[in-house]
């Protein structure tokens, strides 16, 4: 399990209504990598190979035409025919679903699911993990990997960081793995995943396991469709050991908050980015940084500004990033003093989370592979008298009027060469 990664393919994560699709282009305007769409026709199109699964397109869109492409409607059907059914929650859930997030797992329980398991578990699990990593190989540098837009973006875009990828799996996937290896009575049960993210889809399909993404805007739908109101549910606990501080996991930089605790001193030598306004930019000029050995040693990345908290399939609009952060931020405390006492102590707390995670922790156990899928990423340089087609179809017939910004090698051509996608 966790090593299927042969095709180039990737499953798509959004899908376009183009009876709603207006062709604005506004969607290509917040791409970060712009190659996936293609508006020369009368429908924007996507090429679901070269998307990352961002979902910046989806909160941008302003006539409804882009959803999430999530597993809803089959977690609804495995509900109905009864199969042996356990939930995976990412740290999110916290944020999504202030202060109900308990009676959102008794609600479910209620339908079905024999157990829930608490991500923020396996993100301890998961920092244990890197720094075992960094430990044994003393790596120049890694890069985060719990964002799976980020993972796919290298693959597909900037395979020459694939090296710094740390090869090691994410919380969710550490999750899986955990309740595969060490709670046998649930081997045979479907997982669905609650989650934050688009592209939590394609992380399953890449790694080769079956489960089921259902993000929490999906599943606040499915609640609003049925009237269900969770303030009249019965809470519910997790069914796995409480997290300690990874319960930041979900916000900006919590990765390394939690790397703190084992590794003092690490926030000195880790860059925390998030935002995909920056983090591409700050990607492209990375090897150059590694080749003047001015790298950071981490690099705590994630697609989303607001973090997982923030993500495309969350319950963020009209909220605040202290709205977000704060209910996470107050369940994080509470773990801390259920591992440090009374008093609080963090000495305590640490070494007692690290016994319980030296229970569901083995070497290599939780190590991931990735594929290099540039091949899906095939640029070719238009000629001159291609050019002149172009600046024609746009009715742009004098030189003058070819005003866009264009590289120094193809000034003196008085050009700007745009790169054009293969067939």
């Amino acid at each position: 399990m966790g090593t299927k990664a042969e095709s180039t393919s990737l499953i798509p994560v959004i899908n376009i209504d183009s009876e709603k699709c207006v062709n604005c282009h506004t969607c290509i305007s917040v791409c970060p990598v712009k190659y996936c769409i293609d508006g020369s026709g009368e429908k924007v199109t996507i090429n679901h190979d070269l998307c990352i699964g961002c979902g910046n397109c989806i909160e941008a869109c302003t006539h409804d035409a882009r959803s999430i492409l999530d597993d809803t409607e089959e977690f609804l059907d495995a509900l109905a025919q009864k199969e042996p059914l356990i939930a995976i929650a990412a740290p999110a859930i916290v944020a999504s679903f202030p202060g109900q997030y308990k009676r959102l797992l008794g609600w479910l329980k209620k339908q079905g699911v024999e157990a829930c398991f608490d991500v923020s578990f396996g993100a301890e699990l998961t920092i244990k993990s890197y720094l075992e990593y960094i430990k044994q190989i003393d790596p120049k540098m890694v890069i985060s990997q719990p964002c799976p837009a980020i993972v796919t973006y290298i693959e597909l875009y900037q395979p020459e960081l694939l090296p710094y990828l740390i090869p090691m799996d994410s919380p969710m996937l550490h999750t899986i793995k955990m309740i595969k290896a060490f709670y046998p009575q649930y081997s045979k049960h479907r997982i669905v995943a609650l989650s934050p993210c688009v592209a939590k889809r394609r992380e399953f399909s890449e790694t080769g396991v079956d489960v089921l993404n259902v993000t929490y805007k999906s599943l606040d739908s499915l609640l609003k469709l049925r009237n269900v109101n969770l303030a009249s549910e019965p809470e519910a606990e997790f069914d796995n050991p409480e997290a300690e501080r990874a319960a930041l996991f979900s916000i900006p930089g919590g990765l390394m908050r939690t790397a703190m605790r084992d590794l003092p001193g690490i926030d000195s030598r880790t860059r925390k980015i998030e935002g995909t306004d920056i983090i591409y930019k700050y990607f492209e000029g990375l090897p150059k940084s590694v080749k003047e050995n001015i790298n950071p040693l981490l690099i705590d990345c994630l697609n989303c500004e607001l973090g997982c908290n923030g993500g495309p399939g969350t319950l963020k609009e009209g909220k605040s990033a202290d709205e977000l952060e704060y209910p996470v931020e107050k369940v994080s405390l509470e773990h801390e003093k259920h591992y440090g006492g009374a008093k609080m102590s963090r000495e305590k707390a640490h070494k007692k989370m690290g016994k319980v995670l030296s229970e569901y922790w083995r070497p290599n156990l939780y190590r991931r592979n990735y594929v290099n899928r540039s091949g899906n990423y095939m640029l070719k340089q238009p000629t001159d008298s291609q050019i002149s087609q172009i600046y024609q179809t746009m009715l742009k017939t004098k030189k003058r009027m070819n005003l866009t910004a264009r590289p120094a090698d193809t000034e003196a051509a008085g050009v700007w060469r745009l790169p054009f996608l293969t067939d």
